[in-house]
């Protein structure tokens, strides 16, 4: 079961490392309670899309873009449990066996009394990064309550909302990575932004936040799309297995992004359960 868990749930969890927090309250109470919780920026490694995604063009070369302003809503706060509740929901959907392969909704997804903070160390973040830390938890207590092992050691601190300095520079740049990708011809990253990042042009070509792939404050837009690179080349032909997915591919070239559906007519096996997942129930703050 164990097994089961890791290969359907995991794979899930990694989506979103790449937003993942640097910096994590201690106290689980703090976490949700403001947009200032983290009032320090956060020390930064590698922005998403600072550097260029494989197959698009160098960043560094000479690419005028103009920024936008955009509607800088206030983001409220995530309403994780629904969340939860929306993904099992379509999880079950895609495949009626998930229920009996690991957590449910009603999984605790509460970091348990003493643990740490995550491991994951890399830069700013984005809204995906609190939902893929809660379903880490739900994984680590259910491996726990099955084996004995100390939950403290099997979960972490869900990550604050950042303050607004660093949720601008998150959503700048998942901007400027999706249309790096746009200009390319290449699915964008679904990721969530905190709030509306506004129009941006790029090679004198003006893309919209909806184009952007902003869906709402903390709404991914998507499914997220499937990297296929050289080491999913099947030696001495020009097939490709897809990550996460049984079954092979051909026409795709390495180092670029496909959506599931480009992949299927490219070769996948259709109706497999959808192993991405899409964060949404957020709750917007009452007026006054």
């Amino acid at each position: 079961m164990i097994e089961a868990m890791h290969h359907q749930i995991f794979e899930v969890v990694e989506r979103s490392l790449e937003h993942a927090p640097s910096q994590r309250t201690n106290d689980f109470a703090e976490l949700f309670g403001s947009a200032a919780a983290d009032t320090q920026p956060n020390p930064i490694k590698q922005l998403p899309g600072s550097q260029p995604d494989p197959g698009l063009p160098n960043p560094a070369q000479p690419n005028p873009i103009k920024q936008l302003p955009g509607s800088q809503t206030d983001p409220g706060q995530p309403n994780v449990a629904a969340w939860l509740t929306s993904y099992y929901a379509q999880q079950q959907k895609a495949n009626p066996a998930w229920g009996s392969a690991g957590p449910t909704a009603s999984t605790s997804f509460q970091p348990a009394a003493g643990a740490g903070e995550s491991t994951l160390d890399m830069g700013l973040y984005g809204p995906d990064a609190i939902y893929s830390q809660a379903l880490a938890n739900q994984i680590g207590n259910s491996f726990a309550s099955m084996t004995g092992a100390d939950p403290a050691s099997c979960t972490a601190q869900l990550p604050g909302i950042p303050n607004q300095q660093n949720q601008a520079a998150f959503d700048s740049s998942l901007a400027y990575t999706n249309a790096q990708r746009l200009e390319s011809g290449q699915p964008i990253d679904t990721a969530a932004y905190w709030s509306d990042p506004g129009s941006l042009t790029i090679n004198g070509h003006t893309y919209t936040s909806k184009q952007l792939g902003y869906a709402g404050p903390g709404q991914s837009s998507g499914p997220e799309p499937i990297y296929i690179s050289e080491s999913n080349q099947i030696a001495g032909t020009k097939t490709f297995s897809v990550p996460g997915y049984t079954g092979t591919v051909t026409g795709v070239q390495a180092g670029r992004f496909y959506t599931l559906q480009q992949l299927e007519q490219a070769g996948l096996p259709s109706g497999q359960a959808d192993a991405q997942f899409e964060p949404g129930s957020w709750s917007q703050k009452q007026a006054g």
